[in-house]
């Protein structure tokens, strides 16, 4: 493999994190002053021989987590100011490294070779690390039933020893006898699998003691045994006792036994973190509180307390030194739970904490059963509180306040049911900095309060507010419009937030908002115009359903021009095509997609009006086909809304004359050749009244008669009202079933083949006389025309007539 060459021109370059990079051999470096060496997490598998030769000023290299099996003779020489040096977790055996390979870091104060592979010969390798005079800190493994090498007491300054296995060990005085010579002050004993009573016995000045249990080895009645050689350190000042890692199948209950040993030591700082300690009992931590005792720091965390009784937490009040309380709350089963309803239900109660307290953590790690309600609760000697976590205590709900905390800096009230909330809930800590309250249904609660500005009115210290998973869909109007004294980090993540309407419009309130996981598919303009006033440093929006599109283009050009999204290489956001792109990569072609979009828009555009344009035309074939259809039913509908109502028997005249103006003269006449004769004809010339439309004139015309006569000459066929008047008779006689209503009279010879096409299509119902053109022809005269014209015209009149005769 090509060697990688690290090169730095800075003077002063503090630390080269090189971990996590797949590197296989060790880089090759330029000179340089680096301090700081990280290249854990890789597969190196050996150092060479003067592999930090121009890294001289190197203080620490962590080689751990790699696949170390060789270490070369003077691969760490000319380190002389290397004070750290991480080795644990390879593969390291008594072969792997050669004589005196420690011996010219004079000033190496720290050394882990821990969780390497098994060796038999362990005097060797402490044989070699004894060459270290400098070392203060030591990390090594101890096989089973071995010990601690005596050539070790040649370290004069070593205070502090990690013993690790891959097994579980069972250590005793056997194991560390060799260690009287020394002053160890800090002993950690990983992987315990038990313990003897002894085996402190060679630690007189011990300070610390932490003991992991190996979990799987672990004995059944290690906890009694770990308890049992602490009594080594009766009347000792002790300054941490760490206890973690008891598996499950040896939960149990701190009692009697325990706090008596503990009573016995002067212990500053007691943690029992994931012990499945699974409760307290009150007499004994009781008694344990009276008496006299160092106690300064209490850690149970991770534990699951499942007893019934809560009462322990009284206790806290007993203690006179106690500043740190970590006890999850106990988990009330919801079996029981409707035992202490009764007790546990009162709105108002006071409960005692040290004076000296400063942190007191509840939490429990699954959300406990509690019917308590935060109403008018005062806290006794909490003046110098600065630390509240309840997180997960699921109190009832939040109509109240607290007193007593006022120097109160940290809340996480977490998991509560604050469906129900007080306005004055935070009114008593004016000095609080972080809010947490997680699932806590805020949503709701917020939005019910009357007047929700008064709820953070007295907390303008306020820096972090969480307010994640709380169902809200909006805010209440006024809830930050105040004059916080810091710039405020929110988060509203997992929330159903889908705009930023209720958010206040004050310049620089907010420093950083966290809006992941809620429903927002682009910010709106409104939300954009609101963040350029409010001008957050930064804002978060992984997880939301954001499209990448021509619609939100906008968006996208304002989250690439603004630098204000944090978390884009985390984003992601749906395409028009449905599958999801990394936003940081869509950005970066963001020209690209705007040139695309704006060609779609012209595509679509000119589409569009294409698609007008064809509509037009073809509604205007239509129209034009269909146009004495249509503004015939038009006329018909306005003379509908004008309260025109045409005969039903009786028709106003006889027939409605259509002719050219230019045969008014032969027309006129007509008329007088038919008026002694009893018929009323209509003539446009007499007859339409002036002011009225003449095409409703016609429409009327043709309603009110009960034959329609066109007079078909040359000057006629020429006229476009004559047409007109053709297709409304035409119309009309389909509507209302008068097909026959039709005369025809023949002039100037004119033939079929010449009359309009619409007059053709009704020929066979039409009746036509032919004006005699030639007197000299038989049967071809005027009085034998007005004959038929007059039988004709009578028609109708003598069926209707028929009609109305009684039978």
């Amino acid at each position: 493999m090509a060697a990688i060459y690290i090169i730095k021109t800075e003077k002063i370059v503090n630390l080269i994190d090189f971990s996590g990079r797949n590197l296989k051999t060790m880089p090759v470096f330029l000179p340089n002053s680096t301090t700081d060496l990280n290249l854990q997490e890789n597969f190196i598998q050996s150092v060479p021989v003067w592999s930090f030769r121009k890294s001289r000023k190197l203080k620490r290299i962590d080689l751990s987590y790699n696949s170390l099996s060789m270490i070369e003779r003077d691969a760490f020489a000319g380190l002389v100011e290397l004070t750290h040096l991480d080795l644990n977790t390879n593969r390291l055996t008594t072969n792997s490294l050669p004589v005196d390979i420690f011996k010219g870091l004079t000033s190496l104060e720290e050394l882990a070779i821990n969780y390497n592979y098994d060796y038999n010969d362990n005097s060797y390798f402490q044989s070699e690390i004894s060459l270290i005079k400098s070392l203060v800190r030591l990390r090594i493994d101890l096989s089973t039933g071995k010990q601690i090498d005596k050539c070790l007491c040649t370290l004069p300054n070593l205070r502090e020893i990690q013993i690790s296995s891959h097994t579980g060990q069972i250590y005793s005085e056997h194991s560390f006898h060799n260690l009287r010579c020394q002053v160890i002050e800090v002993l950690y004993l990983d992987a315990v699998s038990s313990l003897t009573p002894d085996t402190f016995i060679s630690f007189p000045k011990l300070k610390t003691l932490k003991i992991n249990i190996k979990i799987l080895n672990a004995a059944d009645d290690v906890i009694s045994k770990i308890f049992k050689s602490l009594k080594v350190f009766k009347g000792r000042n002790i300054t941490e006792l760490s206890i973690t890692g008891n598996p499950m199948r040896n939960g149990f209950v701190m009692d009697h036994p325990h706090f008596a040993v503990l009573q016995n030591i002067c212990l500053k700082k007691l943690v029992l973190v994931g012990d499945s300690i699974l409760g307290i009992r009150f007499r004994p931590f009781e008694r344990y509180a009276l008496e006299e005792n160092c106690l300064e720091e209490l850690i149970m965390s991770d534990n699951v307390m499942t007893d019934r009784k809560d009462d322990y937490v009284f206790v806290f009040c007993a203690f006179k030194h106690l500043k740190i309380i970590r006890i999850p709350h106990m988990i009330i089963r919801k079996r029981r739970n409707k035992r202490f309803t009764s007790s546990v239900n009162d709105a108002s109660y006071t409960v005692c904490s040290p004076k000296t307290l400063e942190e007191l953590d509840l939490h429990s790690p699954v959300k406990s059963w509690n019917k308590r309600r935060v109403t008018n609760v005062t806290v006794v000697n909490g003046s110098n509180l600065k630390i509240l976590n309840l997180a997960n205590i699921t109190i009832h709900d939040c109509n109240g306040t607290v007193h007593g905390i006022e120097n109160l800096e940290f809340l996480d009230m977490s998991g509560f049911n604050c469906t129900i909330l007080s306005e004055h809930l935070l009114k008593h800590v004016p000095k609080l900095i972080t809010f947490n309250s997680q699932d806590a249904n805020l949503g709701i609660g917020l939005n019910s309060l009357k007047n929700a500005s008064k709820f953070f009115e007295m907390n303008l210290d306020l820096q972090l507010i969480d307010l994640i998973q709380n169902n809200i869909y909006s805010l209440p109007d006024g809830l930050f419009n105040h004059n916080f004294r810091h710039p405020i980090s929110i988060r509203f993540d997992k929330n159903s937030l889908q705009s930023l309407l209720s958010f206040p419009t004050k310049p620089y309130i907010f420093k950083h908002i966290s809006l992941t996981q809620n429903r927002f598919s682009c910010l709106s303009n409104d939300d954009i115009d609101k963040l350029n006033i409010i001008l957050p440093s930064s804002i978060s929006l992984r997880g939301n359903p954001i499209e990448c599109s021509c619609k939100t283009l906008h968006f996208m050009k304002w989250v690439h021009l603004s630098g204000i999204v944090s978390d884009l290489g985390e984003t992601e956001c749906v395409l028009q095509n449905g599958t999801l792109a990394n936003m940081s990569h869509f950005l970066n072609n963001l020209k690209t997609y705007e040139i695309s979009c704006q060609t779609k828009f012209w595509v679509a555009l000119a589409s569009s009006v294409t698609s007008v344009f064809i509509l037009a035309i073809i509604l205007g074939i239509v129209y034009y086909r269909y146009r004495f259809a249509f503004e015939y039913f038009f006329l018909r509908i306005k003379m509908k809304l004008r309260n025109y109502q045409p005969l039903s028997d009786e028709f106003e005249y006889d027939a409605f004359i259509s002719y050219s103006h230019k045969d008014i003269t032969w027309v006129t006449n007509l008329y007088d050749k038919l008026k002694p004769k009893g018929f009323e004809l209509c003539l446009h010339h007499k007859d339409f009244l002036a002011g009225v439309p003449i095409a409703e004139c016609i429409v009327k015309a043709i309603n009110s008669s009960r034959k329609v006569v066109f007079i078909i000459t040359k000057d006629f066929l020429e006229s476009s009202w004559g047409s007109y008047e053709i297709e409304m008779t035409r119309m009309h006689a389909f509507r209302e079933g008068r097909e026959s209503m039709v005369i025809v009279i023949l002039m100037d010879d004119i033939k079929k083949d010449k009359l309009p096409k619409s007059l053709k299509d009704i020929w066979y119902k039409v009746v036509c006389i032919v004006w005699p053109s030639d007197t000299e022809a038989p049967y071809n005269t005027e009085e034998m025309f007005y004959d038929k014209l007059c039988i004709t015209l009578s028609d109708g009149r003598m069926r209707i007539s028929d009609d109305n005769t009684p039978m």
